[in-house]
């Protein structure tokens, strides 16, 4: 067993990717999981509604993977494609009226593959790009053997990881080849992007090609998004559906099965052993649990050093799945997350973002908080725990 020092990546925050026609500068973050290595590097591709959450920040869904992939010694770096174009979302647009399309940001993928060559922590060698809907159709376009553009880029990435792309425009092309393994996951229920596209265009490709490396998983009771952490919910409003709606929301079962298997493929693909096992990486803490510290029942809502508006959010707090983690800020905030081995992580990240300094109240269903400032638990104090293969 290992204890690893430092709760966020070793040099966590954004960068500015130029573009290679050094017309743009890309808004990126950049999740550095040095341990002093060449490490594989993942770039990740948001979908229509944009890289940025409603306060201007990277998405926690971007926190929530760069904890998976640091803990597995894989650098990340997610990009916004929108902001330098001057939108922030274009699911409400159709696409014959959008001015942002899967080619725009398929040059944005070789700018930060160009970026991340000239990193001496990234092997070069070993680049992923991935990508979540509008972004995973900007990943079957990056990889797109038949594209000229593509075809004159120096340095490819290893391999590509879509999540519930819609695979139509792809379908369109007669001659649409990959030339790289390429893992596709979409909800057998999506009805934003339909699932039996994506089958066809497997079908298709191992037909014109009998050994193409195209895995295809289509999860059963799963829409669209099913490996994020909200409530199935009925979107309205948007420019490419027959009906202007679409269910969204997380599968927990989806999610994990996802995960692992996205993890099995980049460890194949990358030639790395996991250090974690997907019951680690899924059902526990990926950090060392602080003690309980004996100031209050996790019950006793009067002991909360908050208002009664974050009394009541604690309570909320205290009905969520373990893992989670509740912390209180220096000027009487808080945040929490739940339901994912990253909790602690996470929350720390949220205050880092809002630029407040907090600690830890409560983990699970004990409080660790302590009166005294210097014996709390903060972001320096987290520790994470893995399990190193022979040989690593």
């Amino acid at each position: 067993m290992l204890l690893l020092a430092g709760a966020l990546s070793h040099a966590a925050g954004p960068v500015n990717i130029p573009s290679l026609d050094g017309k743009l500068q890309i808004p990126a973050y950049w999740f550095d999981a040095g341990d002093g290595e060449p490490r594989p590097a993942i770039i990740g591709l948001h979908g229509c509604g944009g890289a940025l959450d409603g306060k201007g920040n990277f998405g926690e869904r971007f926190f929530r993977y760069a904890g998976y992939f640091n803990a597995e010694r894989i650098h990340f770096l997610p990009l916004d494609s929108f902001t330098p174009r001057g939108q922030k979302s274009i699911c409400e647009t159709p696409n014959r009226l959008r001015s942002i399309h899967e080619a725009d940001r398929r040059e944005d993928v070789f700018a930060a593959i160009a970026w991340l060559a000239k990193q001496p922590s990234v092997d070069a060698s070993r680049i992923v790009v991935m990508g979540w809907s509008h972004g995973a159709q900007t990943v079957l376009s990056t990889v797109d053997a038949t594209d000229k553009y593509v075809q004159a880029q120096a340095v490819q990435p290893r391999a590509a990881v879509a999540f519930y792309p819609g695979c139509l425009a792809s379908n369109k092309m007669w001659n649409y080849e990959v030339h790289k393994p390429l893992l596709i996951m979409i909800g057998e229920l999506d009805d934003w992007t339909l699932a039996r596209e994506c089958v066809t265009l497997q079908e298709r490709l191992r037909k014109n090609k009998a050994n193409a490396a195209v895995d295809l998983v289509v999860y059963p009771g799963s829409y669209h998004g099913f490996d994020g952490t909200g409530p199935v919910r009925q979107m309205e409003n948007l420019g490419n559906t027959k009906t202007g709606k679409a269910m969204v929301g997380g599968n927990p079962a989806a999610r994990e099965a996802s995960h692992a298997r996205m993890f099995e493929f980049l460890s194949a693909q990358l030639g790395q052993p996991l250090l974690l096992s997907h019951a680690q990486r899924f059902k526990g803490h990926h950090y060392v649990l602080p003690p309980a510290s004996g100031f209050a029942a996790a019950d006793d809502m009067a002991a909360v050093p908050l208002s009664e508006a974050g009394k009541a959010r604690y309570a909320h707090f205290r009905t969520l799945p373990s893992p989670k983690a509740f912390a209180v800020t220096e000027k009487g905030g808080w945040y929490f997350n739940a339901g994912e081995p990253e909790a602690m992580a996470t929350t720390f990240q949220a205050c880092a973002r809002a630029k407040s300094k907090c600690w830890l109240y409560a983990v699970d269903d004990q409080v660790v908080w302590q009166p005294d400032v210097a014996a709390r638990a903060g972001a320096a104090s987290l520790q994470r725990v893995v399990d190193r293969p022979k040989g690593f």
